[in-house]
């Protein structure tokens, strides 16, 4: 059952992207929103950075005031409407407080992560995916209008596609269509008539198909997922987020899920 969204902004446009897209999603599970702005900017290192550069600080300041106003104005128009749902922010709002606010929630909603100071960080987007301990939604800069009813899920037989899929079942038990897409390797290698059989169990009829079984980098088969999802018309993308543990990029995550999520042009969601 999905009836709490943690919904994370850092301003700017990542406060649209979270913000909206559990709005949407709040509107199909009758679910709460609580929405946060957490900054991995603080005071004391502007503080710290203003001893050698004083310029800096209210250039610095001015910034973190006018991405809260955002994340502010963005709940206000977007999810306070909504009943139950919250709204929090402020200095002491660590991302410790943040991460125990993940683990109680059913899903969390994050804007694209990038490397600019426009998009939200890549810290907070892994203590999302490696602490939280619950789905990520990943909301594309541009939000489709149509409901969430094509849905494609990526199978690569892994204990993460495995719980992406568990946390999924909502959303696959309302789309309309449910595509399997066997990642690098043959159904057979998957189980995926064990996988079919249970979503069976639970209401969705979902259809099997292929994609990229070449030997190739994780990048490509990231691109070939994509390819895949727009082809058929996806409104939401399901996939495990694997890694290779080291840093292999910036999210610590393998070639295909950094791929994705940095490209993905619909609501991609994750699970670790």
């Amino acid at each position: 059952m999905l009836k709490s969204i943690l919904a994370i902004s850092e301003g700017g446009p990542d406060a649209a992207m979270a913000f909206g897209l559990a709005a949407r999603i709040a509107a199909t599970f009758g679910a709460a929103v609580d929405a946060v702005h957490f900054s991995e900017t603080n005071h004391e290192e502007i503080d710290i950075a203003a001893q050698a550069m004083p310029f800096l600080k209210p250039l610095s300041e001015g910034r973190l005031k006018a991405r809260r106003r955002e994340s502010e104005r963005a709940f206000h128009e977007l999810i306070e409407p909504i009943a139950g749902s919250t709204f929090t922010a402020g200095t002491e709002l660590t991302r410790q407080r943040v991460v125990a606010m993940g683990r109680y929630a059913n899903l969390l909603l994050i804007g694209r992560p990038g490397t600019d100071n426009e998009n939200i960080s890549p810290g907070t987007v892994r203590a999302a995916l490696y602490d939280c301990a619950r789905p990520v939604v990943i909301a594309p800069p541009n939000l489709p209008v149509p409901p969430l009813a094509t849905v494609v899920v990526a199978w690569n037989g892994s204990a993460q596609a495995a719980r992406a899929v568990g946390f999924a079942l909502p959303f696959l038990a309302k789309a309309n269509t449910v595509s399997i897409v066997a990642v690098a390797a043959q159904p057979e290698e998957l189980s995926t008539d064990i996988l079919l059989r249970n979503l069976a169990r639970h209401g969705v009829s979902a259809k099997l198909d292929t994609v990229d079984h070449g030997e190739v980098s994780g990048r490509a088969r990231g691109r070939a997922l994509i390819a895949y999802a727009k082809d058929r018309g996806a409104d939401l993308l399901v996939m495990g987020a694997y890694g290779h543990g080291q840093l292999s990029n910036f999210l610590g995550l393998g070639g295909a899920p950094a791929k994705v999520i940095s490209s993905c042009p619909v609501p991609l969601l994750l699970a670790h």
